[in-house]
């Protein structure tokens, strides 16, 4: 679904090249990354996120109507967007790491990569292909999607889509502050042949912190699950996205697939159940 996105006047994040760490995979980390007084805008105007479909059960995509009138109401939030949707964001994201995506097998011709103001639709997130192409494979778009993670919340040891082309975190909470118990991103080392991969790198969510990384076959990555806390894991995930698989990936058993199905399923409705008054899921 294409729609129109304006350009940024100016970027609302250091967007200057970062050092690359490559423990366990290629990953880039920034302890600062949206701009000081942006960044409090942002903050203090960070939604309440209802229950919906995505990783934590709770979760604002563009083209919800409450995302709209969030970008509608808050320019923080609309500079924000515009920064990512953008061809600086991409030549930033290529600059960065062309030579990982290189080494690592992206299928990409990267000299030709450009923005194009696609959305996709919250039935396609959750999908491993696209019901529709609409977009050649060097015609890429942004997800800019706002989340908050709460007690129970907790991701296993997985790959983003393979037509990712890379895939940014930033926290807009402190794991302290929040007495948080669990929540924290691990990145695994696949080069080890052990099971379940071990991990080595630990992310602990602070403000303003960003990593990002490409979405190769070797950047496994999960969630500690959350125990405790004060307040919800606030955060945004942005992904850059080609409309077709672009990475090589092993393919994955359809008993798997179906597990993931389940399992993906019951969560919602559980995040669902936990959110309606008296534990009651409406019908729909």
């Amino acid at each position: 679904m294409t729609n129109t996105v304006l350009s940024p006047s100016y970027p609302a994040c250091d967007l200057s090249p970062r050092p690359l760490s490559d423990k366990p995979f290629a990953h880039i980390v920034h302890p600062e990354f949206i701009d000081s007084q942006l960044y409090a805008q942002l903050s203090k105007t960070f939604p309440t996120c209802p229950p919906k479909t995505g990783p934590t059960g709770f979760s604002l995509y563009w083209g919800d109507k409450e995302y709209r009138q969030l970008l509608a109401t808050q320019s923080a939030w609309q500079s924000l967007f515009n920064t990512f949707h953008s061809q600086l964001f991409i030549n930033w994201s290529r600059e960065q790491f062309a030579d990982v995506w290189e080494r690592e097998g992206c299928k990409l011709k990267l000299a030709q990569a450009c923005y194009v103001p696609y959305r996709e639709d919250r039935v396609d997130k959750e999908r491993a292909k696209l019901r529709k192409v609409e977009h050649a494979p060097h015609e890429l778009w942004v997800r800019m999607d706002i989340h908050q993670g709460r007690q129970g919340y907790d991701r296993p040891i997985h790959l983003d889509h393979a037509r990712r082309l890379m895939s940014m975190l930033i926290y807009m909470c402190d794991h302290t502050e929040n007495a948080m118990k669990g929540g924290e991103l691990y990145l695994h080392d696949d080069q080890q042949r052990r099971s379940p991969y071990p991990a080595v790198t630990r992310i602990t969510p602070r403000h303003n912190l960003m990593i990002a990384f490409p979405c190769s076959s070797r950047s496994h990555h999960s969630v500690s699950a959350i125990t405790t806390q004060r307040a919800p894991r606030n955060y945004i995930q942005v992904h850059i996205s080609s409309s077709v698989d672009i990475w090589p990936r092993p393919p994955v058993p359809r008993w798997r697939r179906t597990l993931s199905s389940i399992k993906s399923h019951l969560k919602s409705v559980s995040d669902l159940s936990a959110a309606s008054p008296a534990g009651k899921v409406s019908a729909r």
